[in-house]
């Protein structure tokens, strides 16, 4: 028999068989080869070696939630090969964002060597080869994430490969449990409030990373904030105050005591401006609103009132210049849809919840035509 796989600790997610999936939709095999076929068409094309190709036990879940795709994996030592020709035949360029539950593990990328310890996250190119051994039984999990959405967080990721932070407490344990109770409660939400916990989640994500840069130095007091905790503090607190209409850079700024224009430097740090993001998030949120039919008995105006738009003719030019088609055909789509799913292609704002999903930015219905960002 193969190596008894551990279980991953309890006060993560317990010691379900599906880390944070429950046990209905997890893949058992005691197959290489399997193994294999699943994390290459899952995760990314890689190659994989066992000490026996025969018995090797292993066990994976997969769920999605908005842009985010976790998998949860347990199973016996091996090393995993992310070669370039793996990166040319596959061409997926996504980041990984490991939580390393169970066995300790030594992932190289090119001039660069880094041992991830039980318990704490780790962070993976898919674009980089690399090479992932685990010389014990392992239990992990991984969440791919877009590009654009973690270089948002972290500028350059390429600088946090080699950094590990635990989950055992701080920021790298409430990362970790964000994801997971994303991952096992995220189709539960509605687009809304998924969009707002998917956010969260990431920027915990990006703070544990930017936080374990440096162990804190006990006797150099608290450090100063950096500028990526200041601008997701900004964020958090303007996504708590998006209905109010007169939200403007001087509110945000006195309230997080700093200068404007510093608070205009920090979105400068994330290639977009301050009243850029204001209107992205106000938009996304009211489009998710629209396609949403637990919120059918709310009007047009009054979701976008709801999202801080007190002039509804802007609104309705706006919502079209980023969509490219009115808030009432988003509305009428998506109720058709519910009535009679079109067929793939058809032309429609909104095809499906998985296609909504992929889209720029989270939760989008369609890719934008030309228009204003």
């Amino acid at each position: 028999m193969g190596t008894h796989i551990g279980h991953p600790p309890q006060d993560v997610w317990g010691a379900m068989p599906g880390g944070p999936f429950g046990s209905q939709d997890v893949v058992s095999s005691d197959n290489v080869e399997q193994y294999t076929k699943l994390v290459s068409s899952q995760i990314a094309r890689v190659e994989i070696g066992t000490a026996s190709r025969n018995r090797f036990q292993h066990q994976i879940a997969r769920t999605s939630v908005g842009p985010l795709n976790f998998i949860y994996i347990r199973s016996d030592p091996l090393e995993i090969h992310r070669t370039a020709r793996c990166i040319e035949r596959d061409n997926q360029n996504d980041y990984l964002v490991g939580i390393n539950l169970v066995g300790n593990a030594v992932v190289s990328h090119p001039h660069q060597r880094t041992v991830v310890d039980a318990e704490s996250l780790f962070l993976l190119d898919k674009a980089i080869p690399y090479r992932s051994t685990h010389d014990d039984a392992t239990a992990r999990m991984l969440v791919s994430v877009p590009r654009r959405l973690l270089e948002s967080r972290l500028p350059d990721p390429s600088h946090f490969l080699s950094v590990t932070p635990s989950i055992r407490n701080g920021i790298g344990r409430l990362a970790a449990h964000h994801l997971g109770l994303l991952a096992q409660e995220g189709l539960l939400l509605n687009n809304n409030t998924r969009i707002q916990a998917i956010d969260m989640a990431l920027d915990l994500v990006g703070l544990a990373f930017q936080g374990g840069e440096a162990a804190p130095d006990p006797e150099a007091g608290a450090p100063p904030q950096s500028s990526a905790i200041l601008l997701s503090r900004a964020k958090a607190y303007l996504r708590c105050h998006l209905d109010d209409p007169d939200m403007d850079p001087a509110t945000v700024a006195k309230a997080m005591n700093i200068s404007k224009r510093y608070l205009h430097k920090l979105f400068s740090t994330a290639d977009t401006t301050f009243g850029t993001w204001v209107r992205e998030e106000r938009l996304t949120r009211a489009n998710a609103m629209l396609v949403d039919p637990r919120f059918d008995h709310i009007s047009i105006t009054e979701i976008a009132l709801r999202q801080g738009f007190n002039d509804i003719p802007h609104f309705s030019r706006q919502f079209r210049a980023r969509y490219g088609y009115p808030p009432r055909m988003a509305r009428t789509d998506a109720i058709r849809m519910t009535q009679c799913p079109p067929a793939i292609g058809d032309g429609s704002p909104l095809q499906s919840s998985s296609h909504a999903a992929s889209g720029a930015p989270i939760m989008e219905a369609r890719r934008p035509q030309a228009g204003p960002r």
